[in-house]
């Protein structure tokens, strides 16, 4: 290891990718981040560690790549146990963890990316064992990482205030979107995909898988009190997003006649869905950074968003700002972007071009130069 990331040398860096296969976030962050720097660098050798065989030969066309499948009792095991003494074995210069964990024993420079703080702000959102872990272990993952990258200044803000991590520990560096996600153009292509989902001709889109932080009782809430002012639908997409309309009685006055769930869809058809809708409602309480909303600002679609958590940050002046606990606020910002073209316009146009802020390639040249900074003794800074 001793020469390795010092005078350009190359470095030797061990990806864990136990979460590489997940639907949501961190696991469009792990396979969007593992795609790019394999295919932009060549000169450092990569060591991908899966947890599943199957992905065995997946990046076998680069000569720089070797492939391993570890095996272990638990995710806990797999991450202590099994993913230091490989790294051991395969003489990795550092280790990458995309998921907010490090081996604590491993005696290699580790870095980490995080991907919120929901766990400190809304404990109230997940388990008691969750939380119990959380605060046990992620103190240690943190004194423990060389360094830290955050997927946003939110997240870094609140781990450097409620987690004690040095500030210049931790890095912001944005997700990317992508690249099928854009303004389209063809409209056979845009009236087959409405046809095959029997899409509204104008709809409100909420991206909301089953979870108590996306905010549905209040989207919902917020959604009723729309309809007593205008005509108006509403089209959910989401995994088991199903599950809301019985949750929410959404039979009983009605509103499931303007409400259509649609479920899990795949990247093939929702960059039509977004182009077809007239805004992008995501009310999130606490996101910490919120995919959806990048996916729609490039395809054009204004998102209509929470002030609180990251959103802000990440739509910028594209976003329409709302409270999350007040409906008639956010009834009153539907309304608004329902019925004024001009309005809707200018935050289309407003997100085209924020949404040119967030590629995955930029995503990965920043990652590499942490590894290779941390490899060098530049990250963290010196006093």
């Amino acid at each position: 290891m001793g020469e390795a990331g010092k005078n350009g040398a190359p470095l030797r860096i061990a990806l864990v990718l136990r979460g590489i296969e997940e639907r949501q976030g961190t696991g469009v962050y792990t396979r969007n981040l593992t795609d790019e720097l394999l295919a932009m660098d060549r000169k450092n050798e990569y060591v991908l560690f899966y947890s599943n065989p199957d992905l065995l030969g997946h990046y076998s066309q680069y000569d720089n790549v070797t492939e391993r499948v570890l095996r272990a009792p638990g995710k806990l095991l797999w991450d202590q146990i099994a993913v230091p003494l490989a790294a051991a074995q395969e003489g990795v210069d550092l280790i990458f963890h995309p998921k907010f964990t490090v081996p604590l024993l491993s005696r290699r420079p580790t870095v980490m990316t995080i991907h919120g703080s929901t766990w400190f702000v809304h404990p109230e959102l997940y388990t008691r064992a969750a939380i119990a872990y959380i605060k046990l272990f992620m103190p240690l993952y943190c004194r423990k990482a060389r360094y830290i990258i955050s997927n946003s200044d939110l997240t870094s803000g609140d781990f450097i205030r409620l987690v004690n991590v040095p500030p210049a520990k931790v890095q912001t560096i944005h997700l990317g979107c992508n690249k099928e996600f854009h303004a389209i153009t063809d409209r056979v292509h845009l009236e087959d995909v409405r046809r095959r989902y029997a899409l509204p001709e104008k709809f409100i889109l909420a991206v909301s898988r089953y979870d108590p932080r996306k905010n549905f009782k209040n989207m919902i809430a917020a959604f009723r009190a729309l309809r007593q002012r205008i005509p108006c639908k509403l089209v959910v997409t989401g995994l088991r997003c199903e599950k809301y309309r019985e949750e929410y009685a959404l039979d009983a006055d009605g509103t499931a006649d303007d409400v259509q769930f649609l479920g899990w869809i795949e990247h093939d058809d929702l960059p039509a869905i977004y182009n077809l809708a007239h805004c992008m409602f995501f009310p999130s309480v606490y996101e910490e950074f919120g995919i959806p909303s990048c996916e729609a600002m490039a395809c054009g679609c204004p998102p209509v968003i929470s002030k609180t958590g990251a959103l802000p940050e990440i739509a910028a002046d594209a976003g329409v700002l709302v409270d999350p606990f007040d409906p008639d606020d956010m009834a009153t910002a539907l309304e608004r972007i329902w019925t004024d073209d001009a309005f809707r316009a200018e935050h289309a146009r407003r997100s085209l071009e924020r949404a040119k802020a967030f590629t995955w390639r930029g995503c990965a040249e920043k990652t590499l130069k942490v590894f290779e900074g941390v490899m060098s003794g530049a990250l963290p800074p010196h006093d």
